[in-house]
């Protein structure tokens, strides 16, 4: 009998990555452990030893997701106490992770709504979505509270930046026209003026802020995924 290569440490990240970049081209349901395992020339009985299922792969890619995605926000928050830079650095973020982390960010966020609806999200998943969510409305209800935002509801407001934000992944391509940090740019901009209670002064307030977020979220450590799984990024 012949018998199984069993995979290096780094090969694990390797088949997530290979995963989420088939997930991110395909979709989930025509993406199969056969064809991920005959990328990385492994068994599919290898693959199966250390994930068990295709469902246990996608909620690994989907929590490793999230965890840079916290790594960013508590790193924002450590650095940064303007509200203003606050927002416009996670809105920058959100919006990075199209490009520095593409394969996973697609994967995410075309198969989410299928994953929770049906029934895949678990407790902690679901308990670390609302963490974000509150997060963000965290921002702008201190923004409000220090007169620097006018929002009448900042949960409606977080979900309008994560609507702009993950709806992304439908048009954005990292050869476009058009960098990551100047959609970044010009969408923190339209949320922090619309936000700001005096538009006329703030203009270069906001351009600031937009700067400075840019330049703290790239510090972030543990934003990007293991260098095994850099490479889809590129893709």
């Amino acid at each position: 009998m012949a018998s199984v290569r069993t995979p290096r440490a780094s090969s694990r990240d390797d088949i997530l990555r290979v995963f989420a970049e088939h997930v991110a081209r395909q979709g989930y349901s025509d993406t199969s452990l056969s064809e991920i395992a005959a990328v990385l020339g492994l068994s599919k009985g290898t693959i199966v030893h250390h994930f068990g299922n295709k469902e246990r792969m996608l909620h690994e890619v989907h929590s490793a997701y999230y965890e840079r995605r916290f790594a960013e926000a508590e790193f924002i928050h450590r650095e940064l106490d303007d509200p203003v830079a606050q927002l416009a650095a996670v809105i920058y973020a959100l919006l990075a992770a199209h490009r520095d982390d593409r394969a996973a960010t697609i994967t995410f966020l075309r198969e989410f709504v299928r994953y929770a609806e049906g029934g895949g999200l678990s407790v902690e998943m679901r308990r670390r979505r609302i963490e974000y969510r509150d997060m963000v409305v965290g921002i702008i209800r201190r923004g409000v509270e220090q007169g620097v935002f006018q929002s009448s509801d900042p949960t409606l407001s977080a979900l309008h930046i994560f609507g702009m934000c993950d709806y992304a992944w439908t048009w954005y391509r990292p050869e476009g026209s058009k960098s990551i940090e100047e959609i970044a740019t010009f969408f923190a901009g339209d949320v922090l003026l619309g936000l700001c209670r005096d538009r006329r002064e703030s203009l270069a307030d906001v351009d600031a802020a937009i700067a400075t977020a840019i330049g703290t979220v790239v510090r972030t450590p543990d934003r990007l995924p293991p260098k095994s799984m850099a490479r889809a990024a590129a893709k």
